[in-house]
């Protein structure tokens, strides 16, 4: 149980923030330890508010999500090697739910996060708050999505479909946790925001697929436009860079900003797919 110990507000949103993550996780492994490893994690925001201030959280986190990717990805890997049978009679109308909730909030904060960095690039400068939201509010909402999307249509989209999300899932937040640790030299910092274009190019993959296998009952085209503007966004940035044009004008703002519109109008869309879309048989029982 909490205690009163998180009296510091950073410790005590931390917290709140990260009862929230732990929905990525199966139902039954939270309802045996969600309640551990929030006092595990509450000790922890402590101690690095205690020893470092901010910078000791902003390192928390960092290493807090990794380990939660990699350990939600370990416990979805489980049960795909158990029998379908008993992987769909896990599967609740809840945690598709869930999982298009987190589109819908995801795609929300990705928008307004990278209008943020937009027209502070545009300023000739750069926004901490709208790399931190891209990072750790968007990317970990976007990541428990496309593994909603994965367990519910992953079998009808075929292999290919199924196993590119799962790598997006692993090398989106890889990726921008990696460039926290590269930021100081100068031509890597970017890196931090090539983790969503990651994750986003393996949802463009998996769009691809879905147009021939047809795994949801409609808008199977959305994980393309879902997925496509922020990679070619980031593409054409890097291609500036090298071509020595890597100022705010080698692309008019509008164009950013229509892009990064259509995309978040179709993670939207997908996510009300997703949310809507629970399976019938799960309906019945309730």
């Amino acid at each position: 149980m909490m205690n009163n110990s998180a009296q510091l507000p950073i410790v005590a949103i931390s917290v709140r923030v990260y009862q929230l993550l732990l929905v990525a996780y199966p139902t039954q492994f939270r309802q045996e330890y969600s309640s551990q490893m929030m006092q595990v994690f509450q000790d922890a925001c402590l101690r690095a508010v205690r020893q470092n201030g901010t910078n000791g959280m902003l390192k928390l986190w960092a290493l807090t999500i990794l380990d939660l990717i990699q350990s939600v990805i370990s416990e979805y890997m489980q049960k795909d090697a158990q029998m379908k049978q008993q992987m769909k009679q896990q599967m609740k109308p809840e945690d598709i739910q869930r999982a298009g909730w987190a589109f819908i909030l995801g795609a929300m904060s990705f928008v307004f996060g990278l209008f943020l960095a937009i027209i502070e690039y545009s300023n000739g400068s750069w926004s901490l708050f709208a790399l931190l939201s891209l990072v750790f509010v968007s990317l970990p909402l976007l990541v428990f999505g496309v593994l909603g999307l994965r367990n519910r249509y992953g079998e009808k989209a075929g292999r290919f479909g199924k196993n590119i999300l799962l790598i997006g899932a692993i090398l989106g937040p890889v990726t921008s946790i990696t460039g926290f640790f590269v930021m100081p030299v100068e031509p890597l910092w970017f890196v931090i925001y090539a983790g969503p274009a990651v994750l986003f190019l393996c949802l463009t993959l998996f769009g691809v697929a879905a147009l021939y296998t047809k795994p949801m009952p409609h808008g199977n085209g959305l994980p393309v436009m879902a997925g496509l503007s922020y990679p070619a966004i980031i593409i054409f940035y890097l291609i500036s860079v090298i071509a020595g044009d890597s100022s705010s004008s080698s692309m008019p703002d509008v164009i950013y900003i229509i892009l990064t519109t259509i995309q978040g109008i179709a993670l939207l869309a997908l996510g009300y797919i997703l949310k809507a879309d629970v399976p019938e048989e799960k309906i019945l029982i309730a």
